[in-house]
């Protein structure tokens, strides 16, 4: 971690606690009936959560250093950055192919691509798994909750 992520984590904090404590003098509302403070509740409580994971990460950063581990031992394997590289990757391409391919092909490669790379040795167990993610889905979102899904080239 870097030298000022406590420090900014700690603003973050505060700034989302800000966020909450203010949208509650608006009305947050409920859930079925949102207020005019519910949305800038909910983005204040995600700052405020940001904000001390970062914390948090920051102190236990400072504990391994001050114990011998600056963390070399827990990157070996490769960088941070890759993971979440692949991950902005996909997500981009999954909202360029969705509405030409259709929800339920595209979310099937896109989860098939995501669980092999979770478990590059297996092929059955990325199948089983995206087959069932895109059937649940499906069933919840499209049959019971009527929402319409982008039906793409093959029209389903």
């Amino acid at each position: 971690m870097r030298k000022f992520d406590l420090a900014g984590g700690l603003i973050w904090f505060i700034i989302g606690t800000c966020f909450c404590i203010g949208s509650i003098r608006f009305g947050v509302g409920s859930f079925g009936r949102p207020g005019p403070g519910f949305m800038p509740f909910i983005s204040g409580t995600l700052l405020g959560f940001s904000g001390l994971i970062l914390i948090l990460s920051s102190i236990g950063e400072r504990l391994r250093v001050e114990e011998g581990l600056d963390g070399k031992e827990i990157r070996a394997k490769g960088s941070r950055k890759r993971p979440l590289f692949v991950l902005l990757l996909t997500l981009f391409g999954y909202g360029l192919l969705l509405e030409f391919i259709g929800f339920i092909v595209t979310t099937f490669i896109f989860l098939f691509f995501l669980f092999k790379l979770t478990a590059p040795k297996a092929w059955i167990i990325p199948l089983i798994f995206s087959g069932v993610t895109v059937i649940l889905s499906y069933l919840i979102f499209s049959i019971w909750l009527r929402f319409p899904f982008p039906r793409g080239i093959f029209n389903f």
